[in-house]
């Protein structure tokens, strides 16, 4: 009884604490805190909730200095364990919260509660071999409860996941769960259908088809019942893989029946009649043959009955799609037996008057409307134009009667485009159906009164085709005045739809002619969150830095890189959740999502980009950037980016786009995307090693030591990294040659990196040459400044200044050019100024790191000089190379100037004044819209000049006190 009073006294006196805390009255807590340990000064548990309210209040250092003290004495109480864990995730510290529950385990080592919180504390770490071990003392600890077992068992699982080496994970690995497992089936043990899930994906990644389907048709296949379908469905893919075509035949007609619109079970259900008919199977007497359609005859026969099915019913495609499916693997595979399935003219024909009327039907097409020659494709589209009853050329338009009439009319468009009709078009034909097409989406603006502000106008496909024909004109013709059409009749529709189409192209369009002003409120329009930081980030992040938006690059990129840090603790959490309640399928499921997150090229060039931006942005001076290379924790030895683990996660298919396939192939341009984005991602981790490299050698010269956690780590001398890193910088930039001239430029597409520009204009030479002077300088210290190298030293006084000179002077241009008498915007100039302001604030670091090397040169020289009163030698021409070399820098007002040159407010310029585009039509809103347009645009540019311009201006100032 008394030991049960103090326990209720105790809770009582903690209860105040935790009431402070959960409402974020963090001093308080301390204060109840101070009081309970005023009357007990070794309650653990109230020790810890201060600490906690410490941290909170932003005082690490105690907070720190309490929990190492309270973890020392080894706690076992579950509400100290509980508390000390919540501090300890909240600084990151996972590993501290396993060692904790060690400790308390061995003190308590039959509490069940301590041993379920030490494997999840393993989990959350992902070492999978001592959640192995800890789950089995679970299960000796409390024999009766199979969830422990299956812990371990899926702990097994995720040793071979992880495993480098794949031989032991199928040799070792899996036939270990697979023997732990069957001995609880063999037992008859099994009793959730999680545990047969379990069994199931262990025989399938050990490959034992005929083993899994056993299992599946046999009495354990019964408890798979929370997913329809689930068995019927996996057993009809493991019939596949066992090539038991019959069978499989049999389970996806059976599915179908059910699912009559599930297309994925329609195109292997018609894979496995071709495998029956090149086996030549025919049914024995005992086979129910009746199930199985094992030729082209019976397929079509369950096809047709599938359509007849559901013509009193609702429509479904799937039938329909089968049939033209069919027709076009027998067209693949050469077969004279296309004549009975039916005439493909006549199928689509017959398609589009009961589909086209759905927004569905332009991708439904896309796959088959190549089973057709040219002449049929004409016959199509002359028959699908004259169904809608709509105007001809010349004629006095007539509009759409109905939602559907509008969208069978849009549908005709799509695939009228898909199929190359817009490609012979001159100019003025196509503004002339553009025009047609933004009318008749006005019109259409008229079914759509009653939509909600946040919805999708009905017609918006008139408006986003318009944008596309113009499009064609402007690469056709290469007036640019075309762009300027499009951006301001999007600009007009965003007034009536949100429509996010809309708004990618417009971010595109931007991008492209240099005003990346307009896209952050675009970007946030379309309520980019979560997953989608990784697949759609890339539309801004590729041009922020680009186009010279500092401010907001350093925004976005911050967004970015805290959803991908946040992603591993969420998905620790849902790892933890599942092997509570058992669904060990999905297990697996977030370890992948997590591991593509972790390899995200998104997530490296975010990384790498941030960094550089940092380290030119944030310093003013050399001891800054010391100061920021010192937080950046950068390891100039090891590249943390595996390119060969790199996925590519963008999604370019969100985009609408309806261009021929002859013409413009998505995934081959994203593929030579991919290897560009990676060609330019190493080359920035290079340059970021070997300033971080360069600003180390500079700040303990040659010291051939590292401090880790306190021990002494021999390393290489950083003067031997920067020569290697060198090396691999040299070798990477011979391999880039073939990106020298890049064409990735798409608006529907992937776009180009900076890598074509920045190599062009021998911005790598001015980096390497500086390098150079860094290594040269090192080498110094030990052969002494006296006997110094003439072509070395030419690097100072010439090489360097000249080359950055020139890339200047190459870019150096107005803001408005005149190309064949017509006036337009001069979209490149910004991104040159960019790198060159990029290349300077990396050679102004490197000549920090020079002299960081030469000052106690030149001071040692001095004093030498000192005591020589009778001579009097000549000073080593270095230290006056290296300061005409800084001078030669700062001699930079044509940089300025070229600055000051894109910047519409120091011109003077009224850009909506200079007629670079033409209103397509006369209507007043148009005209404020372009206004408004032309607007952003100055906006943009003066921002990005006065932004470039500031960052010349610090690094001049930082390079000032660079002088010896």
């Amino acid at each position: 009884m008394a030991s049960r009073s103090h326990v209720e006294v105790n809770e009582r006196r903690l209860r105040l604490i935790y009431d402070c805390l959960d409402n974020g009255n963090n001093k308080k807590a301390i204060q109840e805190a101070d009081k309970v340990l005023k009357k007990q000064k070794d309650f653990q548990c109230a020790k810890v909730l201060k600490a906690l309210a410490m941290l909170r209040l932003g005082r690490h250092d105690d907070s720190s200095a309490i929990l190492q003290e309270v973890h020392a004495q080894h706690p076992h109480n579950e509400a100290t364990l509980q508390a000390m864990s919540i501090c300890y995730r909240e600084v990151h510290k996972m590993e501290l919260i396993a060692d904790l529950y060690e400790n308390a385990h061995k003190s308590r080592p039959d509490n069940e509660e301590i041993l379920s919180a030490l494997f999840m504390a393993h989990v959350r770490l992902g070492d999978y071999k001592k959640q192995q071990l800890t789950a089995m003392s679970l299960h000796k600890l409390r024999p009766q409860k199979n969830p422990y077992y299956f812990w371990a068992v899926m702990s097994i699982i995720m040793q071979a996941h992880s495993a480098t080496d794949k031989k032991l994970a199928t040799s070792m690995y899996l036939p270990l769960a697979e023997r732990m497992t069957k001995k609880y089936v063999t037992e008859g043990k099994v009793e959730a259908e999680a545990e047969v899930l379990l069994y199931l994906m262990i025989l399938e990644q050990m490959e034992r088809w005929e083993d899994a389907a056993q299992l599946l048709e046999g009495p354990l296949g019964e408890k798979f019942v929370s997913e329809l379908n689930f068995r019927a469905t996996k057993l009809a893919e493991l019939y596949r893989k066992l090539e038991k075509w019959p069978k499989a035949n049999a389970e996806y007609r059976q599915l179908l029946v059910q699912n009559p619109d599930q297309w994925q079970f329609w195109s292997v259900y018609i894979d496995t009649v071709f495998h029956l008919v090149d086996c030549q199977w025919v049914p024995d007497e005992g086979d129910q043959c009746a199930l199985i359609d094992y030729s082209v005859e019976k397929a079509l026969a369950f096809i047709t009955e599938q359509i007849k099915g559901c013509e009193n019913g609702r429509l479904y495609r799937g039938p329909y799609l089968a049939r033209l499916e069919l027709i076009r693997l027998l067209q693949n595979r050469g077969e004279d037996s296309i004549s009975i399935v039916g005439c493909p003219l006549t199928l689509l024909k017959q398609y589009f008057d009961k589909y086209s009327d759905r927004s569905t039907y332009f991708g439904d097409m896309k796959l088959f409307v190549g089973i057709l020659n040219d002449k049929e494709k004409e016959e199509l589209l002359v028959y699908i134009t004259e169904s809608l009853n709509l105007n001809k050329p010349g004629e006095p338009t007539i509009y759409a009667q109905d939602i559907k009439h509008m969208q069978r009319h849009i549908s005709v468009l799509q695939l009228s485009r898909y199929i190359g009709q817009h490609r012979a078009m001159t100019d003025s034909d196509k503004v002339t159906l553009a025009k047609d097409l933004l009318d008749r989406h006005k019109k259409g603006l008229e079914f759509g009164t009653e939509l909600l502000p946040t919805d999708l106008q009905y017609s918006d496909n008139y408006l986003i085709l318009a944008a596309h024909i113009l499009l064609g004109a402007w690469r056709q013709s290469g007036k640019q005045h075309y762009v300027w059409q499009v951006v301001t009749q999007l600009e007009l529709g965003m007034r009536k739809s949100s429509n996010f189409q809309i708004k990618l192209l417009l971010v595109r369009l931007y991008c492209i002619m240099g005003a990346f002003g307009p896209c952050p409120a675009l970007y946030d329009g379309m309520e980019i969150k979560h997953i989608m930081n990784d697949t759609l980030g890339h539309i801004v992040s590729s041009h922020v830095g680009r186009l010279g938006h500092f401010v907001a690059a350093c925004s976005m990129y911050g967004t970015m890189l805290r959803f991908f840090t946040v992603n591993h603790k969420e998905t620790t959490e849902y790892l933890i959740s599942s092997y509570k309640y058992g669904s060990f399928g999905k297990i697996r499921e977030f370890v992948n999502f997590r591991e593509k997150l972790q390899n995200s090229l998104q997530y490296a060039s975010a990384t790498s980009e941030r960094l550089l931006l940092d380290l030119t942005l944030e310093t003013a001076s050399h001891n800054s950037t010391e100061q920021m290379i010192t937080y950046m924790e950068i390891d100039p030895e090891k590249d943390k980016t595996d390119m060969d683990q790199l996925c590519d996660n963008r999604d370019f298919q969100v985009m609408s786009c309806w261009e021929p396939p002859e013409l413009f192939d998505l995934e081959a341009l994203q593929r030579q995307s991919f290897e560009e984005e990676k060609a330019w991602l190493r080359l920035r981790n290079l340059m970021l090693r070997l300033l971080a490299a360069a600003v180390m050698l500079g700040r303990q010269p040659d010291v051939n030591h590292h401090a880790n956690n306190g021990v002494s780590e021999e390393r290489k001398p950083m003067s031997e990294v920067m020569q290697e890193l060198l090396e691999k910088l040299t070798s990477h930039l011979e391999d880039c040659d073939k990106y020298t001239n890049s064409v990735l430029c798409q608006v529907d597409g992937p776009y180009r990196t900076r890598l074509s520009t920045f190599l062009s204009s021998g911005h790598h030479k001015v980096f390497k040459e500086m390098v150079q002077c860094v290594i040269y300088s090192s080498s110094l210290q030990d052969k002494g400044v006296g006997k110094s190298e003439e072509n070395e030293e030419k690097r100072f006084t010439t090489v360097v200044p000249e080359l950055l000179q020139e890339a200047v002077s190459r870019h150096k241009c107005p803001l408005i050019r005149s190309p064949e008498g017509e006036a337009a915007l001069n979209t490149e100039v910004l991104e040159n100024l960019v790198l060159c302001a990029e290349t300077l604030s990396y050679a102004t670091i490197l000549a920090g790191v020079c002299n960081r090397i030469l000052k106690p040169l030149k001071s040692s020289w001095t004093k030498k000089l000192r005591k020589k009163k009778d001579t009097a030698p000549t000073q080593p021409c270095t230290f006056s190379n290296f300061n005409a070399m800084v001078e030669g820098l700062e001699r930079r007002p044509d940089l300025h100037q070229a600055v000051k040159e894109v910047d519409p407010v120091f011109l003077s310029l009224n850009l909506s004044s200079l007629n670079l585009s033409e209103p397509l039509t006369d209507n007043q809103e148009e005209m404020e819209i372009q206004k408004e347009v032309w607007l952003k645009v100055e906006n943009s540019y003066q921002q990005s000049s006065r932004a470039v311009h500031d960052h010349v201006h610090l690094k001049l100032q930082y390079l000032h006190t660079l002088k010896l």
